[in-house]
């Protein structure tokens, strides 16, 4: 009797490592694993939002128009043929599972599981660091960061050709640009070149009507560099036009331009940020050992107390052996990790001993404009020509492909026999919905103005002022948060020239003319509601009645308090947090973190998150007002009613000594009180 031969056992599967982000560490570890594994060691997967790797320290040229956005990005699919490359969104980290949780092609969240989980994702920017930085400032991040600015850059040139008033020309050829440093002073001088470059062009500017402005808090620039390098520096960009202001730094930044600490204002319609970055949230919320927002690890760049998992580049608080500091955030150095981090991940697969990172920096270099540039390398310093032509050298080694170095290397020869392209691409989003922030004495809205948006005070007041047939301005009324202004508010007032100028700092959501129009003919049944609401911000409400409000100050908020609506944790995708609140018909989620009250979110919250680009599976906490007011058991009803009144509140939490919600307050419980009525079962 013939018996069947067992199956051949399944070979096994080669660990699964997972890299997250593909910059100059991750390229360089995942193009080192493929020269030195063995065939199928391994098997290895990139997550990156974009398919290709942004060689970062050329962006400024590519917004200054030397450089073809082409030219600085990398396939990646090219670049990593070994590696499967996936662009989808990471949404989490399951440590305890060693599974990455990601978007998938329908939306829905996938789990892929790791082996070893390598990170280098770097951070993000952080415009978050002065009031305004977010809705007017620009970063150099990305390419379409540069796209952007050098859209910018051409718009104002073509409104300054055409403008009739000479104060608009002049605001229109002002640009300023925060920060010091490496970017603070390359992005400057691509821009003093670009926009000289462009006069030839526009006889209708003067190279006197052109202010392009460094602002730096410190006493030099380039202060990772030598200080006669950084002195060298300044006189340059002063000789070539550009107004260096060392110990300058910048308090707001509005439309109209920056303000300073010491009160003075810049006019600009141009403001780029080259300060601050912040922590991506994915690594936020990862139970991991930090130092300054970046994960600690050991010196053979594993995250401390971890096995599987490791760090490198911006995102990683790595020693260095050279010298027994902490490993900057450069490129230089993100790519001697990525190498050596490779290396290291081998070595523990076979069973070897891991190495801890050591490096010395060969130096640094940097253009400044005008063909002039500053280096410093291997103790030797250089400076004007032939220090940009070392640093353009320097880079174009660097690129990860040849193809890339051909780009590159022809644009800039190209560059040095025809002038730069100032062809304007226009890359405003269609309709949007615009944040703003106005300092003191600027004006939102005027009566003669041809459009009419309809603005939203979020923070702070603003006031209403005509001007009289004497010539004097009159101020006719003054509006807090929560107020809605638009063509209707100002007709009200019987003057031919109205306006709505900011009181202190002012926060606005901007609903521009054009998208007001498209919302009233979707809307039609709520335009009157919506326009009776924007001519008359002041409301009469029913803290007027004086026997409604003796008899509450004669009770506590326990006795007025309503069941609570839903709660979500802070961690809930806004997707789902969405869909509850709107299956709930509620007016707000009450955003908790461990059962204490976090905040409240509106809808209006949620799709002003949405606006800014977060997606279903962003945390709640984005789209969380984490200064809502909030009432403790045993307050004064009375002391609640003035305050929603004050502020127009619909809802107010009801807390215990904890901060445990135990209940709200209603607007219409207080209504109903001073009306006397019992309210609905």
């Amino acid at each position: 009797m013939n018996c069947p031969e067992p199956a051949a056992p399944a070979a096994p599967r080669p660990p699964r490592v997972v890299l997250l982000g593909a910059g100059f560490a991750g390229v360089q570890f995942a193009r080192t694993l493929a020269r030195e594994m063995r065939r199928d060691e391994l098997e290895l997967t990139v997550f990156n939002r974009d398919n290709h790797m942004v060689f970062q320290p050329l962006l400024a040229d590519v917004a200054g128009s030397s450089l073809n956005p082409r030219a600085v990005a990398a396939p990646l699919r090219q670049l990593l043929p070994h590696a499967e490359i996936r662009s989808e969104e990471v949404l989490d980290i399951d440590l305890e599972l060693r599974e990455v949780v990601h978007a998938g092609a329908d939306g829905r969240p996938r789990r892929l599981p790791f082996d070893h989980l390598v990170i280098a994702c770097g951070n993000q920017v952080n415009l978050n660091l002065l009031p305004g930085m977010a809705a007017h400032a620009l970063p150099l991040k990305t390419i379409g960061d540069a796209l952007a600015l050098r859209a910018r850059v051409m718009a104002q040139l073509e409104q300054a050709a055409v403008a009739e008033d000479a104060e608009l020309r002049r605001r229109c050829l002002s640009f300023v640009v925060i920060g010091g440093g490496f970017s603070g002073v390359e992005v400057a001088g691509e821009l003093m070149d670009l926009v000289q470059g462009a006069l030839r062009y526009y006889p209708q500017l003067r190279r006197e009507e052109i202010s392009v402005r460094l602002l730096h808090s410190g006493d030099r620039l380039l202060p990772e560099l030598n200080e006669r390098l950084g002195r060298f520096t300044e006189r340059r960009m002063r000789a070539e036009g550009v107004e260096v202001r060392l110990g300058s730094r910048a308090a707001e930044i509005s439309a109209q331009g920056v303000v300073l600490k010491d009160g003075e204002r810049l006019p600009a319609a141009t403001v780029i940020c080259t300060i601050g970055t912040t922590q991506l949230p994915l690594l936020g919320r990862l139970d991991l050992p930090q130092e300054r927002g970046r994960l600690r690890c050991e010196a053979d760049m594993h995250v401390s107390g971890q096995s599987s998992l490791w760090a490198m580049g911006d995102c990683a608080h790595i020693p260095n052996a050279q010298d027994g500091q902490i490993s900057p955030p450069t490129a230089q150095f993100a790519e001697r990790q990525g190498r050596q981090c490779a290396r290291n991940l081998l070595r523990q697969l076979r069973g070897e001993a891991t190495r801890p990172f050591r490096f010395r920096a060969v130096g640094a270099a940097c253009g400044i404009g005008a063909r002039r540039g500053v280096a410093e390398l291997w103790g030797w310093r250089f400076s004007g020509f032939l220090a940009w032509w070392l640093w353009r050298s320097a880079f174009l080694v660097k690129l990860p492909s040849l193809s890339q170095k051909l780009k590159v290397g022809l644009d800039w020869a190209w560059e040095l026999v025809f002038p730069r392209d100032v062809s304007h691409f226009r890359s405003e989003p269609s309709e949007p919905v615009q944040r703003e922030h106005y300092v003191d004495g600027e004006v939102l809205l005027r009566s003669d103005s041809q459009r009419m948006d309809l603005v939203a005070i979020e923070q702070g007041e603003v006031h209403i002022r005509s001007r009289r047939t004497d010539g004097n301005w009159v101020d006719e009324a003054t509006y807090g948060a929560g107020t809605l202004l638009g063509r209707v508010s100002l007709e009200a007032f019987a003057a031919d020239e109205v306006e709505v100028v900011a009181r202190g700092p002012v926060e606005v959501v901007r609903l521009p003319e054009q998208v007001l129009g498209r919302v009233a003919d979707l809307l039609a049944p709520f335009d009157a509601i919506v326009q009776r609401a924007a001519a008359r911000p002041e409301r009469v409400i029913w803290r007027h009645h004086p026997a409604a409000m003796a008899a509450l100050r004669e009770r506590t908020v326990d006795e007025l308090m309503s069941p609570l609506p839903p709660m979500a944790e802070h961690d809930l995708g806004l997707g789902e947090s969405y869909r509850m609140l709107a299956s709930a018909a509620a007016p707000a989620l009450l955003v908790t973190r461990q059962g204490r009250l976090l905040g409240l979110a509106t809808r209006s919250d949620l799709l002003t998150a949405f606006s800014r680009g977060a997606t279903r599976h962003s945390p709640l906490a984005d789209a969380t007002n984490l200064h809502a007011q909030s009432a403790t058991l045993g307050d004064n009803a009375a002391a609640l009613a003035e305050i929603m009144a004050a502020e127009d509140l619909k809802l107010v939490p009801v807390c215990d000594a904890q901060a445990h919600p135990v209940g709200v307050v209603l607007a219409d419980d207080i209504v109903l009180f001073a009306l006397g009525l019992p309210r609905a079962a």
